[in-house]
């Protein structure tokens, strides 16, 4: 059985202070051709000096265009400050861009995980059940667990998870039916898809690469040489994104 695979954790097109080097949609696009790939949920990433968030987005549109198998995974911001449209005017522009998820940085976009700033923005995007990535490794476990229990009909794919977070991540999983684990970068647990797949099923989990960061085959191997069933390997490898996505309101 072939197992189509898609790529849910990866980017393109960002830069870190004193590193001149930009990975650019090309690059992504042949890299994942490489291991039998042809479509991705890609960010701006790395994000370390991108702090203008549209103009971030706008070139993340604007790359994502010439590459059909790509689905831009934009960035989204409260717009208490008055400088941004508002949250549904955000969430309306990303998807008429075809995006199929979005994301959030709270630090690096000044604002609070707290009711009273970022509701709006969550309750836009449960609204329309835009999957939202969430990064374990910047948000840690809590505060994603507490957006979670905050907005239960949104869908949460959660990126840059690390293996010590194995113990807190499975009670999570097991607590909040709309959270999703995305492999990718350097997570892996010794028998954690087995264990995941036992405890709260393989339709929690969705493919990633880790790319720029991580060789994409890392995750290709980690997932074609566990323990699932073809069936499961399918929901893992694009069955369960494309039921997520199916799912948004557009």
């Amino acid at each position: 059985m072939s197992i189509e695979l898609v790529d849910a954790q990866c980017g393109f097109g960002g830069a870190t202070p004193g590193d001149p080097s930009i990975v650019g949609a090309d690059q992504l696009v042949a890299d994942l051709k490489r291991i039998g790939l042809t479509r991705a949920l890609p960010r701006l990433l790395p994000e370390e000096i991108e702090i203008d968030a549209p103009a971030a987005n706008a070139r993340l549109y604007a790359a994502c265009a010439e590459h059909p198998g790509l689905s831009p995974c934009p960035i989204v911001v409260p717009s208490g400050g008055g400088d941004l449209p508002s949250e549904e005017e955000q969430v309306s522009a990303l998807l008429a861009q075809g995006a199929a998820s979005a994301c959030i940085r709270p630090d690096r976009d000044y604002w609070t995980l707290a009711p009273w700033n970022c509701d709006a923005l969550f309750h836009a995007l449960e609204q329309r059940r835009v999957p939202l990535m969430v990064s374990l490794a910047k948000l840690g476990i809590e505060a994603i667990g507490g957006l979670a229990e905050r907005y239960p009909d949104l869908p949460f794919l959660m990126v840059e998870a690390s293996y010590r977070q194995y113990r807190s991540l499975v009670p999570l999983l097991a607590a909040f039916p709309r959270t999703y684990l995305v492999l990718g970068g350097g997570y892996a647990v010794h028998g954690g898809l087995e264990h995941l797949a036992a405890t709260v099923g393989a339709e929690r989990v969705v493919f990633g690469t880790g790319f720029p960061v991580t060789e994409p085959m890392t995750a290709v191997t980690y997932l074609m040489y566990s323990g699932l069933s073809e069936e499961q390997k399918q929901l893992v490898g694009a069955g369960n994104l494309d039921r997520l996505t199916g799912g948004i309101q557009r």
